[in-house]
């Protein structure tokens, strides 16, 4: 049943309808229901047509899937095929030719000689009544080595004279104009002339035997001359209408070699093939023959003509012999140029055929060893090469594929090698996440809130926030030169640099500006600075600010290290502070100081990186001080929060790009009230 369903899914509905119809078809056609059976016949188009046309999809499919089945197809449309064709035409035409140059040379020679007996008719014309009898036999004599029993017909005032006399009594119908041609008598061909004129009536009369219609192109083969069966059957009543006409000896028998078949066809009969053929001058000389018609007539059915057959059996070195005749020499090199002209063509289609067949498995080679190729590539395989046998297009192509496999092949250990280095940067990412402030800034009269967005996955900006002891919270915020991995780890180092220190300058001498003992900031930052450039490379450094503020005092001592100055905004005016110092791990002797302030309640600092004021434009401007400022004060009356994210966002919409072209870190300290 499987297999049954399976032939039934293959052939459809249309193919089920076509075999019970075409069974329908056969069983009308062998119970005679014509009509049935025609219709039954009718109706297997459609399903054959629809049946012809999967198969035609599915052998494009199937069969010729593969380029190499394809090439093979094309080249045998566009190639031999059409050679087959050519030689097919060459020898149909080149056979048709040769019959029709036979049956021309027969057809004008037979023409020839029945127009020469219309010479005899208008010699009798032109005689002189008193003459007639003696001209008339002479006139018979000079045409019958032409036409062996050639007979004169004169009928004028005085009645029939017949030449020789004892030819046989002659019944023209009335009615006949002046014509010429073939007659049928008794199944016989008979050349005749015949003349009506005012005072007199001419009919010329010569039987035409087999050995005669046989010679009229000597060597040129068997020639015959019949008529056709409607004319066979009907003979009988024209000679009983044509009056009596006796039976002619003419001094040779039927050509026993050529034999008489009666047929059913309008060609009337077919002659066989008799020993009469000449020899074969080559190999390709064969025999060739095809009949043609030649009018004829019948006394009774008055200027009308009938439809013999003239058949010429021979070969073709005869009919060229007998068409060239006298030009041997020509013929010989139109002989030879025929058979130079026939080998080269075969030399080049043999040449054609070896280059199509090199260049199909070329091209199939070529193409299949892509095709295995990118087979070998799609499972990961990228260490397969392909082999270049030829340095041309397709060779090239193969070395093509060679060297995409071969960037393929570096460009997986490259992204194998990005992917081990982004796995390492997630770490950094994560240990450098530990570095920052796990708790909340401490509220000791100065809020804090801060934000880092890197540019990578790790940053070179550097935050931090701590207590330092009862009343006192120290802050910091940097910048270390660079961008990725290097910057992380300076970063790193500076974060742990400050913690030590801060654990190390706690000062018992009263400050400067607070008189109360704090902690030495320019003496820290100048340790810090020391310990930066003790501990990395010369280039690497950062700008550092550093500040401490006292909730009783709430006074700030700061120093900056370089870094941008910070903004202090307070009764809406806009203060930077002072920069003491230059960049940390740059110079070992550098000196520092320190600066101090009161911050109030309301006040407003704003402390930020050079990844917020110098992203630039599609134009090439930087966002610059001067709208960090302006969005500040537009929105100084918001939360902190909020304030970071509208100055972190204004800075993306400025560069309009969706990376950053620097890290951004922006810290804000506003003083509030102590209850």
């Amino acid at each position: 049943m499987s297999r049954l369903r399976q032939v039934a899914k293959f052939l459809g509905k249309s193919g089920i309808d076509f075999l019970i119809t075409l069974a329908l078809y056969f069983i009308f056609h062998w119970t005679r229901h014509g009509l049935l059976a025609l219709l039954a016949w009718l109706a297997l188009i459609p399903p054959a047509i629809i049946i012809l046309v999967r198969v035609f999809r599915y052998i494009k499919r199937n069969a010729l899937w593969s380029v190499r089945n394809r090439l093979l197809f094309a080249y045998g449309l566009m190639g031999i095929l059409p050679i087959l064709l050519l030689f097919i035409l060459v020898g149909l035409g080149s056979w048709a030719l040769i019959n029709e140059l036979a049956i021309y040379l027969a057809s004008s020679e037979l023409n020839r000689r029945l127009e020469s007996l219309t010479e005899a008719v208008q010699l009798i014309r032109d005689l002189p009544p008193n003459s007639l009898m003696s001209a008339a036999p002479e006139i018979e004599k000079g045409f019958s080595h032409a036409f062996p029993h050639l007979a004169l017909y004169v009928f004028d005032k005085t009645g029939q004279h017949r030449f020789p006399p004892d030819s046989p009594v002659l019944n023209v119908p009335p009615g006949w104009q002046n014509v010429h041609g073939l007659l049928v008598f008794d199944h016989r061909f008979y050349g005749w002339a015949h003349y009506t004129g005012s005072d007199r009536e001419i009919t010329v009369l010569a039987p035409i035997s087999d050995e005669t219609v046989e010679n009229l192109v000597p060597n040129l083969g068997e020639i015959s001359l019949l008529e056709g069966p409607e004319e066979s059957k009907a003979e009988g009543g024209d000679l009983a209408s044509a009056g009596s006409f006796r039976s002619i000896d003419t001094g040779s028998a039927k050509n026993p070699d050529v034999k008489f078949t009666v047929s059913d066809s309008s060609m009337g009969v077919t002659p066989a093939p008799g020993k009469h053929l000449p020899p074969a001058a080559f190999s390709f000389d064969i025999p060739v023959g095809w009949p043609a018609t030649f009018p004829h007539y019948h006394l009774n059915r008055i200027n009308k003509t009938e439809e013999g057959v003239l058949w010429v059996y021979s070969r073709p070195s005869a009919v060229l012999g007998s068409f060239f005749s006298g030009t041997e020499f020509l013929r010989g090199i139109l002989f030879d140029a025929v058979i130079t002209v026939a080998i080269l063509f075969l030399i080049v289609e043999l040449i054609a055929a070896i280059i199509g067949i090199q260049l199909s498995r070329r091209l199939t080679y070529a193409v299949n060893q892509l095709y295995e190729g990118t087979r070998r590539v799609i499972f990961g395989d990228f260490s397969h090469r392909i082999q270049v046998r030829e340095k041309d297009q397709l060779g090239e192509l193969g070395a093509s594929f060679n060297q995409m496999t071969s960037n393929l092949e570096r460009l997986m250990a490259v992204e194998k090698e990005k992917e081990r280095l982004q796995t390492e940067l997630e770490i950094a990412r994560e240990v450098q996440a530990q570095l920052y402030p796990k708790e909340a800034p401490p509220m000791c009269g100065l809020k804090l809130t801060v934000r880092c967005d890197p540019a990578r996955l790790v940053s070179g900006d550097y935050y931090d926030y701590q207590n330092v002891g009862e009343g006192q919270m120290a802050f910091a915020i940097g910048d270390v030169a660079g961008k990725g991995i290097s910057a992380a780890l300076l970063m790193a180092t500076l974060a742990a640099a400050l913690r030590a220190q801060l654990s190390q300058h706690q000062m018992l001498e009263p400050d400067e500006c607070t008189g109360l003992p704090e902690i030495d900031v320019a003496h820290l930052v100048s340790a810090l600075n020391k310990q930066i450039y003790a501990h990395s490379s010369p280039e690497k450094y950062a700008t550092f600010f550093f500040a401490v503020f006292n909730q009783s005092t709430r006074t700030l001592t700061y120093t900056n290290a370089g870094h941008l100055s910070p903004l202090l905004f307070r009764n809406g005016q806009v203060v930077p502070l002072d920069s003491n110092g230059t960049v940390v791990g740059a110079f070992p002797f550098a000196k520092y100081d320190e600066s101090c302030l009161t911050m109030h309640a309301g006040d407003l600092l704003v402390c930020y990186t050079d990844g917020i004021t110098e992203p630039e434009n599609a134009y090439g401007e930087m966002f610059g001080e001067e709208r960090l400022i302006e969005l500040v004060q537009k929105y100084s009356a918001r939360e902190d929060h909020e304030i970071l994210g509208i100055v972190l966002d204004a800075v993306r919409s400025w560069t309009a790009s969706p990376e950053l072209q620097d890290d951004m870190t922006l810290l804000i300290a506003r003083g509030v009230q102590i209850t």
